[in-house]
């Protein structure tokens, strides 16, 4: 079943606005439609990080749980099951037109749960459906360093809607309250877990398992603050604001899940943490630090033979190349070892099939990742949902970009969690392992602060 079949696609047009703050044009779009996202870089003013792309109110909205992929369409909603709802979103991907990154298409989130339709793992529902996409026919497009703005379109223009909007004005909005409702796990708690991963460790089951824990709130109002402080906080290869009715996933994370560009398939595994250090030598003391741990270092290089087996699965052969390998990457609060793994795409694979080849990522379930998955699932017993799963878009002209969803406030109406996780070897100590979470939550916790009211 072709589920885009009625779908008309025009030919991309596109048109000129005169505006120079994405942000600003996001808060606006924000307050008019229930489904809306505002996507980009704080990394540089080169390749596709020049880029901020803005949608509002899809076409067509899919989501899918337990293999009942939910269709809404002109305010109708249709359900079919599908043995695998990935491979029903395949076909809109065969409308290319030959333009780089982003011309409209699928974008969304996965959550951590889907993994189930690519491997043999039953596990537990959560509150988020399994994955959640609009399909976006036009929106906005920010180049960072033309400082230009266009609107574009495969659909029928709303460029006067759209030049409308940007006239209002919301200077003036309440301010964000939150209240603190604890975490998932207290510290006993999570270091005991710690304990048992290392056991299951020694007893030859995992070489490494990413245990992961949340702190809960409520809030209230509306979060642009916060996301406007995150990225200011914390600037990121990947920050986004992502609205679909009740539900928000607001991140600013570090980590590449996969990218395909031009037949490329690429990701950037990312294992290793020290916090930033107090000036610059004591930075560079800790930096070194991190690159001469042994641990660290065991880590990293087993999660990037993790990422180059599951980028070999969908390309070329003898195409997987490694060409960084463990670097330094730092970031506001904390700075990691980071490296990276492309591919040639195998001219019988898709997008699609480069997203199912990596998700969900190794430095976020451990390795081998499906016997680390399971102990997860008995370890933590809450469905992690969203976090730890996937946000970007699969564009209709065959590209695809996604990150990892980590460093992100998580929000399904009032109820919102940060989670983050740490990885387990065998010589982790626990103590330093819940810490680890504490410090990659920190700029996320800030921002809260700083944008929002304790209540």
């Amino acid at each position: 079943m072709n589920i885009f079949g009625d779908i008309n696609l025009k030919p991309l047009s596109t048109a000129a606005l005169d505006y120079d703050n994405p942000f600003d044009l996001f808060q606006k779009l924000y307050f008019n439609y229930p489904d809306t996202f505002l996507l980009e870089s704080m990394e540089s003013d080169t390749g596709l990080s020049r880029y901020s792309f803005l949608g509002f109110d899809p076409i067509m909205n899919l989501k899918v749980n337990d293999n009942v992929l939910e269709i809404e369409k002109d305010g109708t909603t249709e359900e079919i099951y599908t043995k695998n709802p990935f491979d029903e979103i395949k076909s809109i991907l065969n409308n290319t037109n030959g333009k780089k990154g982003f011309c409209g298409g699928l974008v969304g989130y996965v959550s951590y749960q889907a993994a189930k339709y690519f491997t043999p793992l039953d596990l537990n529902r959560g509150k988020y459906p399994e994955f959640e996409f609009g399909l976006f026919l036009d929106g906005i497009i920010f180049d960072k360093l033309s400082q230009r703005c266009r609107y574009l379109t495969r659909g029928e223009s709303r460029l006067e809607e759209i030049k409308s909007i940007m006239k209002e004005d919301y200077s003036s909005l309440p301010a964000m309250s939150f209240s603190d409702k604890g975490k998932f796990f207290s510290k006993n708690q999570y270091e005991k877990m710690v304990l048992e991963v290392k056991n299951r460790i020694k007893d030859g089951e995992i070489f490494q398992g990413v245990l992961s824990n949340a702190q809960k709130y409520k809030i209230t109002g509306n979060k642009l603050d916060f996301y406007n402080a995150l990225r200011k906080i914390n600037p990121s290869p990947y920050m986004y604001h992502f609205k679909l009715g009740e539900k928000e996933i607001i991140g600013s994370s570090p980590e590449m899940l996969v990218r395909v560009e031009n037949r490329q398939v690429e990701t950037y595994p990312i294992a290793g943490t020290r916090p930033r250090g107090k000036n610059k030598l004591d930075d560079e003391k800790l930096a070194k630090n991190l690159l001469d741990d042994e641990k660290e270092r065991a880590e990293h290089m087993m999660l990037v033979d993790l990422a180059r087996n599951d980028v070999g699965k969908v390309s070329e052969f003898g195409s997987v190349k490694i060409p960084e390998y463990m670097t330094i990457k730092k970031f506001s609060h904390v700075q990691h070892i980071l490296s990276h793994v492309k591919g040639n795409l195998s001219p019988t694979k898709n997008a699609v099939d480069a997203f199912t080849s990596i998700f969900p990522a190794g430095t976020v379930s451990g390795a081998p990742k499906i016997r680390a998955m399971e102990i997860i699932e008995e370890m933590e017993k809450i469905p992690r949902d969203a976090y730890a799963g996937a946000i970007g878009y699969f564009s209709l002209n065959g590209n695809a970009n996604f990150a990892i969803t980590i460093r992100s406030l998580i929000c399904d109406g009032h109820q919102g969690k940060i989670q983050s996780g740490a990885g387990i070897v065998h010589d982790s100590v626990p103590e330093k392992e819940f810490f680890e979470c504490e410090n990659k939550a920190k700029a996320l916790l800030d921002s809260l602060k700083i944008s929002g009211e304790l209540s």
